[in-house]
C-alpha cells in the first residue's frame, strides 16, 4: 500500500530522517515507534507529502489522489468553540462530499446520544472516538494516527484499541500509527519500525523482534522469604526487581527443573511467561519506561 525508499529529511544541519525504508502492506496495522525526536511525526508528514524530503515514496493508488485515499489524525484535534458533535460531522461530510451515513457511525462509536452535545463538553475518550469517526467519512484506504492515545486514561486507551481493531478487520482499512506506548504497539501492530535518531533501528513483527532478542528463552517470577543473601540458595542465577520479586531467565528446556526447585525451596506466587515486546525493546535499545508506560532514556 505504501513503500518508503531511502527517505531523508533535514532542517538546516539537523538530520531528522536518515535513509529510512519501510513497506506497509494493504490491510495491516503498521506502527512507527520511538522516543520524542526520533523522527516519527516527520516521517508521517513525508508520507502525507506535507513537507519536502529526499528519497521516494510510492502508493497503492495514484499520488494525485493522496488526500482522497489517506485520512490523517494528528496528535491534537482542534474543533471550533461551540460546535456540536452532529454539526462537525455534517460539515466534514459536506466538505468531503461523502455518502457515509453519519447516524450509523455515531451509533457504532457510542456517540449517538451525544450527537447534540458540544464537543468541548465531551470526555477525552469521547473526543478521541469523534476524531476517529471523522477520519472514516471519506472512506479512506489508509488512516494514519499520530500519537493515538496520548493523554487518555487506561480504559479510554483500551477502548480505542478495540475500536481500531474492529475498523481494520471489518473494513480492511490499512492503519499506520505512531506511539510512545509499547503495550499499544504490541496489542495493535502487525509490523513495526523503531526509529532511533532518524534511522531504522529495528523492524519486523512483534514475534520476530521478540524471537530475535530472546530465542527460546522464558522468564519466571516468584516471591521468596527464605535466606537470600547469596546465590547459594538456588542453583540458578536470579535478580530481584524493584518490587522484591525474584526473576529468572531460562531456556525452555529447563522449565520443569527450575520450577520444581523453586517450589521445593518455598517459592510463592510463581509465574512463568514468555518475554514480551517491551522486554525485547528495552533490551535492544536500553530504554526504560515511565510509570505511564512511555519510553524514556535509560
Amino acid at each position: 500500500m505504501i513503500t518508503v525508499n531511502s527517505v531523508s529529511k533535514k532542517y538546516g544541519d539537523r538530520v531528522v530522517l536518515d535513509h529510512v525504508d519501510l513497506h506497509v502492506k494493504k490491510g495491516e496495522i503498521y506502527a512507527i515507534l520511538g522516543r520524542n525526536g526520533a523522527g516519527k511525526t516527520t516521517l508521517i508528514k513525508c508520507i502525507m507529502n506535507l513537507i519536502n524530503y529526499e528519497g521516494n515514496i510510492s502508493y497503492g493508488f495514484e499520488p494525485a489522489d493522496l488526500y482522497e485515499n489517506i485520512s490523517l489524525q494528528m496528535q491534537t484535534s482542534m474543533f471550533e468553540e461551540g460546535v456540536r458533535v452532529i454539526d462537525i460531522c455534517k460539515l466534514y461530510k459536506e466538505i468531503l462530499n461523502s455518502k457515509v451515513n453519519i447516524n450509523e457511525l455515531l451509533k457504532k462509536f457510542d456517540l449517538e446520544e451525544h450527537s447534540k452535545t458540544y464537543v468541548n463538553k465531551l470526555s477525552g475518550g469521547q473526543k478521541q472516538k469523534l476524531s476517529i469517526l471523522l477520519t472514516l467519512l471519506n472512506e479512506p484506504k489508509v488512516i494514519i494516527f499520530d500519537e493515538l492515545t496520548t493523554g487518555l486514561d487506561v480504559m479510554a486507551r483500551r477502548n480505542t484499541w478495540s475500536l481500531l481493531k474492529e475498523i481494520n478487520k471489518e473494513k480492511g482499512i490499512t492503519i499506520i500509527l505512531t506511539s510512545h506506548f509499547l503495550d499499544e504497539v504490541e496489542y495493535l501492530a502487525d509490523n513495526i519500525i523503531v526509529l532511533e535518531r532518524g534511522k531504522r533501528s529495528v523492524s519486523g513483527s512483534v514475534k520476530e523482534i521478540v524471537a530475535n532478542s530472546f530465542g527460546d528463552r522464558k522468564k519466571i517470577s516468584f516471591s521468596y522469604y527464605g535466606s537470600a543473601d547469596t546465590n547459594t540458595d538456588f542453583s540458578f542465577q536470579y535478580r530481584i526487581d524493584d518490587k522484591g520479586k525474584y526473576i529468572v531467565d531460562f531456556d525452555s528446556k529447563d522449565e520443569s527443573e527450575i520450577y520444581n526447585e523453586i517450589k521445593h525451596k518455598g517459592g510463592e506466587d510463581i509465574n512463568i511467561n514468555h518475554f514480551s515486546f517491551e522486554d525485547a525493546f528495552l533490551k535492544i535499545l536500553g530504554y526504560k519506561m515511565t510509570e505511564k508506560g512511555e519510553i524514556k532514556d535509560a
